[in-house]
């Protein structure tokens, strides 16, 4: 077979799969999913983590993988305030956790943060001091990604 062929087989299992509703044809998909990860995670194990990046999304409301985060910080204007590493000890320091179950994970969280400081960090310096910027940036996101009435996705924010 070529990889059209194999293309069109795999789709036609699992849309059989998905139609049957039958328990028995999830759990030989998923069990064969599990094998093909597991292969994946010994020969190809970069292309493993973003698969499992991707598969992070079942726990959370809002999610980025890293991958999407650094490609959307790397275009604001103006530019991120922290990089992710410098951002992790700065929350670490203030005792503020990275992700909470299930509104967001830690790459939404680093996301909305840089987006609402570059949007606004020189109206929120009228209104705070810089010792509580952070602190005020942070609870701002935190009330974006655990909005209440589900409005605010930051992936539909960011157009993925």
């Amino acid at each position: 077979m070529n990889t059209k062929d194999l293309k069109t087989q795999f789709d036609m299992l699992y849309s059989y799969m998905a139609q049957s509703k039958d328990p028995e044809n999830m759990k030989k998909f998923g069990e064969v999913m599990c094998k093909m990860m597991d292969w994946m995670i010994q020969n190809k194990p970069d292309a493993a983590a973003e698969w499992i990046n991707e598969l992070e999304s079942i726990k959370w409301d809002n999610y980025l993988t890293p991958k999407e985060a650094e490609a959307i910080v790397s275009a604001m204007n103006p530019q991120r305030p922290w990089s992710r590493d410098q951002w992790k000890m700065l929350m670490e320091q203030h005792g503020y956790a990275l992700e909470e179950e299930p509104y967001y994970n830690r790459c939404a969280l680093y996301v909305t943060m840089c987006m609402i400081h570059s949007d606004s960090a020189e109206t929120l310096k009228r209104f705070s001091s810089g010792n509580d910027l952070l602190e005020v940036i942070h609870a701002l996101a935190i009330d974006k990604l655990k909005d209440r009435d589900g409005n605010f996705s930051v992936r539909r924010y960011f157009g993925l």
